[in-house]
């Protein structure tokens, strides 16, 4: 690996957040092997989904013990304001269930929010965290297995 501790410290951390973006430059920009290059994506996003997992809980349950404290849950609930943003993760929620947010959040939604809301919904942490590094295992293959065949092209085609 071309990249100091520093630097790939940094794009795990990236990674971690927004796979989607980091981990194909990062592969790229290092021209990373295959079997490097999947270390590193299921890595990042193995630790972003175990940070953003505990995250979540620590901060669903404190905002519960806050609504608690300040005596909001001895009234009925304000009636929820639905935005489109709000409509269309409940719809993918609905619709494809945990194993659909798990192979859309390291692309689209994004590894902390598709953990915030698998955490939210679905109660089985262990589940959870299979899924959502099933995701990002498959992601990963994706990612790997496309930077290797355009690093080889590029190698051929003496750019790189």
């Amino acid at each position: 690996m071309t990249a100091g501790w520093g630097e790939t410290l940094l794009f795990v951390l990236l990674a971690s957040v927004k796979f989607a973006i980091a981990t194909p430059f990062y592969i790229l920009e290092n021209k990373l092997g295959f079997g490097e290059a999947l270390l590193f994506g299921i890595s990042s996003g193995a630790f972003g989904i175990l940070t953003f997992m505990f995250l979540s809980t620590a901060l669903l349950k404190a905002w519960e013990w806050l609504m608690k404290k300040l005596g909001f849950r001895k009234h009925p609930k304000p009636k929820k304001i639905f935005t489109k943003k709000n409509r269309m993760l409940v719809r993918m929620k609905n619709k494809y269930g945990l194993p659909g947010i798990a192979l859309l959040s390291p692309i689209i939604i994004s590894i902390p929010v598709g953990t915030f809301l698998a955490v939210r919904y679905f109660r089985n942490k262990k589940k959870v965290f299979a899924f959502l590094l099933g995701g990002v295992i498959f992601w990963s293959l994706i990612f790997s297995s496309s930077a290797s065949a355009i690093i080889k092209i590029m190698q051929k085609l003496g750019i790189a």
